[in-house]
């Protein structure tokens, strides 16, 4: 049993060490939470039910901010390197490879927290 449940540590470790996108967000409270995607892959995380004060792009050449839950309509482009600041209207956000549509990371827009 505890070489079953290293191994799945091993491969999870190795999963986020693989990933080749990251965005930060922080919660009212200042607690950081990370968001990885790997390369050729493009993901929504819905963040209506996540509480997100601030938002930043890590390395991600694509990251767009929607007020809506699905990665849909009007976005706002957040660059290398920036944060968005009082980003508590942000439902949702979509980055990884340009020019390929977002798959929704999980339905029903579980909390992230």
């Amino acid at each position: 049993m505890l070489f079953k449940s290293l191994s799945l540590l091993a491969v999870l470790v190795a999963t986020v060490a693989a990933a080749d996108y990251h965005v930060t967000y922080w919660n009212n409270a200042g607690v950081e939470r990370g968001l990885w995607v790997n390369k050729g892959y493009r993901v929504c995380f819905c963040l209506k039910n996540t509480q997100t004060n601030k938002i930043k792009n890590e390395d991600c050449g694509d990251v767009k901010l929607f007020s809506t839950a699905d990665c849909e309509g009007n976005f706002v482009k957040l660059g290398i390197g920036k944060t968005q600041s009082n980003s508590q209207w942000v439902n949702s956000v979509s980055f990884g490879d340009s020019g390929i549509p977002s798959k929704m990371y999980k339905p029903g827009c579980p909390s992230l927290d």
